[in-house]
């Protein structure tokens, strides 16, 4: 079990308690605030703070991810294990020679094997793997098949669990070569000779030679250091904070909202295949979720025709200038144009979509007549936050993505006179966004006329030189009333799911089903799949009818079988489901009309079901390899077919943690879960 810390948290010595595991806290579910209250109700600010009342069309959706879900340091990429990886470019600042240098950062795996995982490669010179539960280092002198001076394992400190973080570094050290994990040195062998200048193959994170040996797990703080062996011979304490760009700092990566280097040499990291920014990482947040400062996003499903609309007189632009901006993250479909937003409904600008099959570039509506214009290479990649602004300054048009302009300079002096407005969408239903939106804003001033940094913090009516009475449009999508506090998911509240306040066990309210198609639907995440790692999901629960009832399914109809499901049976007994078989069941029946707190937990290769702390179920041998959802992950309802086995009755305090908390019989949580 994890027992909470301390966090001071005044100059008089108050303490508030904190999880020491909430950094591996994936989902976290308190379900307080106002009774009847659902996520399907938008709101914006308009002009000089007027209150503005959104449509939502199809099923729209809101929560607590966005491009501050995380502080800067504390993101992470996941990679599947199958092709994804980030590619660098061929530059002498990854030509390493016979001098000192490091490599290192925070891995964590999803599944232990003998299948090497890549963490950095350039080219055959230097190679730096997770195999097994050691690292393995292979340093090359010719760039070829040949000519290998070191290629050795770790044989001290260990890569010993999936799901757990730990610190990994090779370096140079004059002619010796070392590997570290958490701190504890292996000595890899000794060589005076040049390594090979990557050529072969550019240098690349999470796969081998783009092509082999791909990383399965999540890489943060990637550091690579030229001409400096920051670690020694001797054991050394792992960091414990986000790594910065220490002198000779050459890259600095898989630590920000978006793909990026951090040093000052600032390289072009290229991703291929699927990898994908996450709010995941060693560090736990310094601060609990605010609204007003982490913001929201909206979620958008182009088959769906999700969007947002809104109408009002204030919305006519004018001729003059303006700044249409916001934070999107591309997760879907996008083989056909993505909707970013539309003043008009049809061909009118200003709007703008993502055109992935137009050589990866904009279609750009202005005008009143339809004209519209089609750049190239836009810079917009899948599974990062990007930060895009279309904005008027002076009679031109430019957009510019993550602070640089991306699609030339368009003429344009239209006298914009629309009323309406709509996000997520443009030109048709068709043409929806295909993932979230996050702090999305329109003023009627030009915030960027040149390259600039993207915003570190929410824009405000007032930021970037806008005045309140100037900004016409401010959606941070933050009126979900259920949320995950660990702000990684959103939630769609389907059917007459609710807060319910006069039903609960902690806080304020909890999460009401009435068993006939209520439930919560959260769109799938790399963070849930648990591979062969301990876990914990838990939940207080309040069951008021017979019969099998689910309370966590972790597949739709969609996917294979190599996921958790969560339930009381048929019998009214708890129980779980995996891999094609009932893996646990509770010999009691499960009590009605109060509340229980339930867990199904796994601690390496041994799986357990509790009661209110006691222990109902056991089961050894379980090494299934966890997959995430394909689509959606799901709370209250049974997604196999046939009978929806519906919950009927209320749940409350919901959390999920890729580490086992309790692994024998212990005393059921008393208060509300800690959300730091």
């Amino acid at each position: 079990m994890a027992f909470l810390a301390q966090k001071l948290i005044s100059a008089s010595g108050a303490t508030e308690e904190t999880d020491p595991d909430f950094n591996l806290v994936t989902q976290l579910y308190q379900f307080d605030g106002t009774n009847g209250a659902q996520n399907n109700t938008f709101t914006g600010v308009g002009a000089s703070g007027a209150s503005q009342s959104w449509t939502r069309n199809g099923s729209t959706t809101q929560g607590s991810f966005s491009p501050f879900s995380a502080e800067e340091g504390k993101w992470s990429v996941s990679f599947d294990g199958t092709d994804d990886y980030l590619s660098l470019p061929n530059h002498s600042d990854f030509t390493f020679g016979s001098g000192n240098w490091t490599v290192e950062a925070f891995v964590n795996v999803n599944v232990i094997d003998t299948n090497y995982k890549c963490i950095y490669s350039a080219s055959y010179g230097v190679q730096f793997y997770v195999y097994n539960n050691q690292l393995h280092l292979a340093i090359n002198d010719t760039d070829n098949t040949s000519g290998y001076m070191i290629a050795a394992n770790s044989t001290a400190g260990q890569i010993a669990s999936a799901g757990v973080w730990y610190h990994v570094a090779a370096y140079r050290d004059g002619n010796n070569f070392y590997c570290s994990v958490d701190g504890t040195v292996s000595s890899m062998g000794s060589s005076s000779a040049t390594i090979a200048t990557p050529s072969a193959q550019a240098p690349s994170i999470g796969i081998w030679g783009n092509t082999s040996l791909p990383m399965n797990g999540y890489i943060s703080n990637l550091r690579v250091i030229k001409g400096t062996a920051l670690y020694g011979s001797s054991n050394f304490t792992a960091p414990s904070t986000p790594l910065t760009a220490v002198t000779n700092t050459k890259l600095l990566t898989c630590c920000s909202n978006r793909f990026r280097d951090k040093s000052t040499s600032a390289h072009t990291l290229t991703p291929s295949s699927t990898p994908k920014i996450q709010p995941f990482s060693p560090f736990a947040p310094s601060a609990a979720y605010d609204a007003s400062t982490m913001g929201g996003s909206g979620y958008f499903v182009r088959t769906n025709n999700d969007s947002i609309s809104f109408s009002d007189s204030s919305l006519a632009i004018g001729n003059g200038d303006f700044t249409i901006e916001g934070w999107y993250y591309f997760d879907g479909d996008n083989s056909s144009s993505v909707g970013l937003f539309q003043q008009e409904d049809g061909v009118n600008g200003p709007a703008i979509g993502w055109w992935p099959a137009y050589s990866n570039g904009f279609q750009i509506y202005y005008g009143s007549s339809g004209t519209w214009t089609g750049t190239t290479n836009s810079g917009i990649r899948m599974f990062e936050w990007i930060h895009i602004a279309f904005v008027r300054s002076s009679g031109t048009i430019k957009v510019y993505v993550n602070g640089i302009s991306s699609a030339g300079s368009i003429s344009d002096t239209t006298n914009y006179t629309s009323t309406n407005f709509k996000i997520g969408q443009y030109y048709s239903t068709g043409y929806g966004m295909e993932g979230y939106i996050s702090n999305f804003k329109m003023s009627l001033n030009a915030i960027y006329t040149s390259n600039f940094i993207p915003p570190t913090a929410l824009v405000t009516p007032t930021s970037g030189g806008s005045s309140a009475a100037s900004t016409k449009i401010l959606v941070d999508f933050t009126n979900a009333a259920i949320i995950d506090s660990s702000q990684k998911t959103n939630v769609l509240t389907v059917g007459n799911a609710q807060l319910d306040t006069t039903v609960k066990k902690f806080g304020t309210a909890s999460a009401e089903f009435d068993g006939t198609g209520d439930y919560l639907k959260i769109p799938t995440s790399p963070l849930m799949a648990f591979g062969t790692s301990s876990y914990t999901i838990e939940a207080f629960v309040y069951k008021r009818s017979t019969g099998a009832q689910f309370i966590y399914e972790g597949r739709d109809n969609s996917d294979t079988s190599a996921r958790v499901l969560f339930y009381v049976n048929e019998s009214n007994k708890l129980s779980t489901y995996q891999n094609n078989a009932v893996k646990g069941t509770a010999s009691d029946t499960f009590t009605l009309n109060q509340w229980v707190h339930v867990a199904l937990v796994r601690s390496g290769t041994t799986g357990y079901l509790f009661e209110d702390g006691t222990q109902v179920a056991t089961w050894s041998s379980d090494t299934t390899d966890l997959l995430a959802p394909n689509s959606f992950l799901y709370i209250g309802t049974y997604q196999g077919g046939g009978t929806t086995y519906d919950w009927d009755g209320f749940i409350d305090e919901l959390r999920i943690t890729k580490s086992a908390r309790y692994t024998s019989n212990f005393t059921a949580p008393t208060k509300e879960f800690p959300n730091l």
